[in-house]
């Protein structure tokens, strides 16, 4: 038992993505194709959008000790009323003076958990978090050609017909301040757990919350980043490299 416990510890350690934030005075930073100053930019990251490190290109093909390999979402969905960062990833480079990872920033304190309900306080700032069994009835679900589930017309992370999870809601209070976020920010996101969620505070007052969803191959992160009690963006990276 003791060894199984090991490898399902070693496994989820393994396959938990680094996820990182940029730090650049310029609101952003450049991915170039190689690890140079030199080589083709490919891509962009800005503030408060979150990423993950490609631990594959990292470990085994990256020489570099000043530029680190991490990939992020080619698809940005800006119609939205917030910033959308999910889909197919492509990997690049960033200097690693750029980066700041989200375990580094001051984190929130679990004060309160029950089977599907999470509360998470700082000093000022409270954030309660509630997930529930899937309501099939309360949702639009169809399918695409190539056999993949939407659920109110916009693709299921993820989904098979069967049982699973969602989330009931998020809440972020303080003093004087609430934000309730509403059920199309994450109503086609699915497989999550309350207890499997945590919040940091980013260096200029934005917050981050995290879901570490999903199970086996189909594990994934989704990322909340809360801005002057708004939703400001949401990404969705693949836990698994």
């Amino acid at each position: 038992m003791k060894i199984l416990l090991f490898i399902s510890l070693f496994f989820f350690e393994v396959c938990k993505a680094q996820l990182f934030i940029i730090n650049d005075i310029d609101g952003y930073t450049n991915v170039r194709e190689k690890p140079n100053q030199n080589s083709k930019i490919n891509g962009r990251i800005i503030e408060n959008q979150v990423f993950a490190i490609d631990s594959y290109l990292q470990d085994e093909e990256n020489k570099s000790n000043d530029w680190i390999a991490i990939k992020f979402p080619t698809n940005i969905d800006e119609k939205s009323n917030f910033l959308k960062f999910e889909g197919e990833e492509k990997t690049g480079y960033v200097h690693k003076s750029r980066l700041v990872e989200l375990e580094n920033l001051p984190k929130f304190e679990k004060n309160e958990m029950h089977p599907n309900k999470v509360i998470h306080q700082n000093n000022d700032t409270e954030v309660v978090i509630e997930t529930q069994a899937f309501k099939r009835s309360d949702h639009k679900i169809s399918q695409t050609d190539e056999g993949f589930y939407l659920i109110d017309g916009e693709k299921a992370f993820p989904y098979y017909g069967g049982e699973t999870t969602e989330i009931k809601s998020i809440v972020f209070k303080s003093k004087d301040k609430t934000f309730i976020s509403p059920k199309n920010f994450f109503k086609n996101l699915l497989m999550v757990n309350a207890e499997n969620t945590s919040v940091y505070r980013g260096n200029n007052d934005e917050s981050y919350l995290l879901f570490d969803a999903g199970d086996g191959a189909d594990s994934y992160n989704i990322i909340f980043c809360i801005k002057d009690y708004k939703l400001f963006s949401r990404t969705i990276t693949s836990t698994i490299p």
